[in-house]
């Protein structure tokens, strides 16, 4: 009776329940993490959740928020796309390990898809807090919680996100229908292509970060096959003690595990 009640209130909500077979959050599992992926089909107004409890809960966005800070950026004239900002000469690592494309000069473009902390960390220098709370609270983007005082307020301090947010978020992007010139949300989307030949297109943006003892690891975006249009949110956590070797590959290896058991793609 109460599977019965669960799927009518969910068809009546546009929601999709996963059939059996098609058990996602195994894959999380098979992979020795936890976490959960969102997909939204906008053509059907379709939802499907490996686990809904896993995405209704925030967490910091780590470099996802690179999307968002970008629009912003070019909203408010921090930077153009040419805008060329220089390297202060000092080496920049992550968790030990120096990253060879952060230690050059960069430009939006290349920031984005090397996810260069440092360049945004100088963005969010140009646009004021309160400019930043402005926007996310016209896009609906996370608990709006600004409080952290460093610069790097999307990998430290209380913003959050969750992954349904981040979809929600993303759909709006991909209909164009956030509050930014819709010049700036083209730029952005073509700053997000990772995958276009083949049969399906994949778009994404990653995130890693560490809060609290747990890695986070983040891929969202969207994926284009059959005519169709999916807007997606995994997110990964591991102990941070217990961190696969292959966590940032994960990412995107769930992620396309999830789209091909669900039969979307081959």
């Amino acid at each position: 009776m109460k599977q019965i009640v669960l799927s009518t209130l969910f068809a009546l909500f546009g929601l999709t329940l996963l059939p059996a077979e098609n058990n996602l959050q195994a894959i999380f599992s098979d992979h020795n993490v936890d976490g959960s992926i969102v997909i939204y089909n906008l053509n059907k107004d379709q939802w499907m959740f490996s686990d809904r409890d896993d995405a209704n809960r925030g967490t910091i966005p780590a470099s996802t928020f690179k999307i968002c800070n970008s629009l912003i950026a070019l909203e408010e004239q921090a930077v153009t796309p040419d805008t060329v900002i220089t390297w202060d000469g000092k080496d920049k690592s992550f968790k030990g390990n120096v990253v060879k494309s952060w230690n050059a000069d960069a430009n939006l473009e290349s920031a984005f898809k090397n996810s260069t902390i440092w360049y945004y960390v100088e963005l969010s220098r140009r646009i004021k807090r309160s400019t930043y709370t402005r926007y996310l609270k016209a896009c609906g983007y996370g608990n709006l919680n600004l409080s952290e005082k460093g610069d790097d307020f999307w990998n430290y301090g209380n913003m959050e996100i969750c992954p349904k947010n981040q979809v929600e978020f993303l759909a709006k992007l991909y209909r164009e229908e956030l509050p930014f010139d819709k010049k700036n949300m083209a730029l952005v989307k073509s700053y997000m292509r990772m995958k276009i030949n083949g049969p399906y297109t994949l778009s994404g943006k990653s995130g890693w970060g560490i809060k609290n003892g747990a890695d986070i690891g983040w891929l969202v975006g969207f994926l284009e096959a059959d005519g169709e249009v999916y807007a997606y949110a995994t997110r990964i956590t591991a102990d941070s003690n217990k961190v696969p070797n292959d966590f940032g590959k994960l990412r995107s290896v769930i992620t396309l595990e999830a789209f091909r058991q669900l039969g979307i793609i081959r």
